[in-house]
């Protein structure tokens, strides 16, 4: 196995580097200002599509910097509106599992080592979560350790403060199958597909929220595919790949449909996706006929 020897290449050698493999510059100071803004290895992932051939990374005829730098922008307004759509949704599940777990329990139901199934992994995340506690600059956090001597707050101040992945982790780990029933009941949902799509909504926020190639990415975590909802759902989600964003968009707005019925998530995704013709949707795993489903057609109507 060989040792890595390429030296680093000045931003003007990038450009012409691009050039000498057939890549059409439209402006060449434009470029370089993105070149000097954006890591030409973070480029590359948008680069690709657009090469003939990919070993000796040799351009398809006519392919532009411009066209490779609208793909790049797409991507980014698509991160943004997927993670704020996610957003709406983790601050919805989080209060349900927080809401039902204290009610059915007790306010520090967390604390209970017994509610849970795997001990180790329990007292590792309840580590996690005393660490994030104790690390929070929260007004309601400070409040709370200046008045009560409580290792840590109730649930409902506590599980405010971690992480979507931490508190996915606490309810995967439930002992009672019947709490996490009850629980995945509220979205309609069955219990093993509620948390694959919660572990899934995690991984694809954390895509995001480290500014990741979102757009054809090859799903890592992929969701299950449910034989049936208590809401409207797919049609025939079977035929559709769960390893493509597609996918995921069409679990985040089978969420909002219930979350919030007003979201104009759709009308955005659809205004994006026009003000965006050049971007093929088959990587993203679109059907072509997607637009005719319910779950896209009914909802998220413009005020």
């Amino acid at each position: 196995m060989e040792s890595y020897s390429k030296k680093p290449l000045t931003f003007s050698d990038q450009l012409n580097q691009l050039i000498s493999r057939g890549l059409i510059v439209e402006d060449n100071e434009k470029a370089l200002h993105y070149l000097s803004h954006i890591n030409y290895y973070r480029l590359s992932a948008y680069i690709y599509p657009f090469l003939r051939d990919k070993s000796n990374h040799l351009f398809k005829e006519g392919t532009t910097f411009n066209s490779i730098l609208t793909l790049y922008i797409f991507d980014r307004e698509l991160r943004l509106l997927v993670l704020d759509a996610i957003e709406r949704v983790e601050i919805s599940i989080r209060t349900t599992i927080i809401y039902k777990m204290s009610h059915k329990h007790t306010p520090f139901w967390i604390q209970d080592k017994s509610l849970f199934y795997n001990e180790k992994s329990y007292l590792n995340n309840y580590q996690r979560l005393l660490d994030e506690v104790k690390r929070s600059d929260e007004e309601f956090i400070k409040h709370f350790y200046k008045k009560y001597s409580n290792e840590i707050p109730p649930s409902w101040i506590s599980l405010e403060t971690v992480s979507f992945g931490l508190l996915s982790l606490f309810f995967k780990n439930l002992r009672s199958n019947k709490d996490q029933k009850e629980i995945a009941s509220f979205y309609g949902l069955n219990r093993m597909v509620f948390i694959s799509w919660l572990h899934s909504l995690v991984y694809i926020r954390n895509v995001c929220a480290h500014h990741s190639r979102l757009w054809n990415r090859e799903l890592g975590i992929q969701p299950i595919i449910p034989k049936n909802t208590n809401h409207v759902w797919l049609s025939n989600s079977e035929s559709i790949r769960n390893d493509r964003i597609f996918f995921m968009i069409a679990v985040i707005v089978y969420f909002l449909r219930i979350i919030n019925p007003s979201s104009q998530f759709v009308y955005k995704l659809n205004k994006l996706l026009s003000n965006y013709p050049s971007v093929d949707l088959a990587p993203m795993g679109f059907p072509i006929d997607w637009k005719n489903e319910i779950l896209f057609t009914e909802s998220f109507i413009k005020d």
